[in-house]
């Protein structure tokens, strides 16, 4: 079983069950229907394609908490395979860069008080310019207060050009025996 496998098989949502289907559909578009347009034809046939394309993307994206409800379900050699194949399949790039971005490869440490600078009154020019767009345009918009944030931010950087660092960073958080 694939990598990819293995997220529909353990995934609870409805949609876990087309990959079957959309393998037959893919190869013979017009199983159990009868088409009536051409145009059917290849409608159900790249409709099935995409789906055992993406199929495991929607399935990951069900899980809250993907990382966690995943852990100790791929053995090394599937997430071997699975980066090998990120390199020549764009899908499979696509899914190892969600996971990627779900470990977390910069998070947010600490965030200091917001800065609130005092409030700072302006003059506001009430002309009409004829140029203009749109002069309610800035109507809901709030200016009295100024405020930002400092954040400290600090990097695992995980470099996905590194075959073997990706591998033994999914084999560590899955848990992969």
């Amino acid at each position: 079983m694939t990598f990819e496998e293995k997220i529909i098989s353990n995934s609870e949502i409805r949609q876990s069950k087309l990959l079957r289907a959309a393998n037959i559909a893919s190869e013979k578009p017009d199983t159990g229907v009868k088409i009536l347009k051409k145009g059917a034809y290849y409608l159900i046939k790249d409709a099935a394609d995409i789906t055992k394309q993406y199929l495991a993307h929607l399935c990951y994206g069900s899980y809250k908490d993907p990382l966690g409800d995943l852990k100790g379900k791929f053995t090394q050699a599937e997430i071997i395979d699975f980066v090998g194949r990120s390199k020549e399949e764009q899908n499979t790039k696509q899914l190892l860069n969600v996971i990627l971005t779900d470990i977390g490869t910069t998070q947010v440490t600490s965030i200091t008080d917001p800065i609130v600078e005092d409030e700072v009154e302006e003059e506001i020019d009430l002309s009409i310019d004829d140029d203009m767009d749109d002069i309610y345009g800035d109507y809901e918009a709030e200016t009295t207060t100024t405020t930002s944030s400092k954040s400290t931010t600090t990097s695992e950087t995980v470099d996905v050009t590194d075959v073997s660092g990706v591998i033994n960073k999914l084999i560590e958080v899955f848990n992969a025996k």
